[in-house]
């Protein structure tokens, strides 16, 4: 695997551990599941305050952590059936399982649709200054991972796509395809993803009331970004 050289920041960084810690207690306490405001509202209203450096670190460590929790989460539930966990491919576990494993389980306290997407979008409109803040390999990585996830629960555990579930599919897709830009030379894509880029199923996109709304081809819209 090949790793990024870390880029010098073309300004200095302006970062306050203390001030990270209260916007992470803050945007859990005004944003959320407990929230009445749609989901994709509250997401845009909170990458707003993901700009500067102290948000887009925060913003680092929510990918991570999300990353970092599921995956925790998923081998111990693949443990318990005797499955074995490769995390740079999800699409053999759930092949083998059928788990029906989604980002909503992830015991993090960080809502997939909002402070994630958030953190995303805020990673997305400033990829070079976010991979600064972090180790740039594996900030792609786990936005890769996620990705690999989400799809992996829709083709394989008989997941129904939502359109929050499609909409921030989209949004991995998007940040990661940034990530991977900024860089001259960035990793090969892990062998999940490379599953992924050769299908070609398009699938119904369904609102909270059940009905169908739209189409997504995940796999077209990955190799139309990561094959630039």
């Amino acid at each position: 695997m090949r790793w990024f050289r870390r880029k010098a920041a073309d300004r200095p960084l302006m970062v306050d551990p203390a001030r990270q810690a209260a916007l992470i207690a803050d945007l859990q306490r005004r944003y959320g599941g407990h929230v009445p405001d749609r989901f994709q509202d509250q997401a845009g209203s909170l990458a707003r305050l993901l700009g500067d450096d102290d948000g887009l670190a925060v913003a680092n460590r929510i990918v991570h952590e999300v990353a970092e929790q599921a995956h925790d989460d998923l081998q111990a539930q693949a443990g318990a059936r005797g499955y074995g966990l490769d995390r740079r491919n999800y699409r053999a576990l759930y092949r083998q399982s059928g788990l029906q494993y989604r980002l909503t389980d992830v015991p993090s306290g960080l809502h997939p649709y909002i402070h994630l997407a958030a953190a995303l979008a805020a990673i997305e409109a400033n990829a070079k200054r976010a991979m600064v803040l972090t180790d740039p390999n594996w900030l792609l990585i786990h936005t890769l991972e996620l990705l690999d996830l989400t799809v992996s629960g829709w083709e394989f555990g008989r997941v129904p796509v939502s359109t929050d579930a499609a909409r921030l599919t989209s949004r991995l897709i998007a940040a990661a395809t940034r990530m991977r830009l900024t860089e001259n030379d960035p990793p090969a894509l892990p062998p999940g993803i490379r599953e992924l880029m050769r299908t070609n199923r398009t699938r119904n996109v369904h609102d909270r009331a059940g009905a169908v709304v739209g189409v997504i081809n995940v796999g077209e819209q990955a190799r139309t970004s990561f094959l630039i």
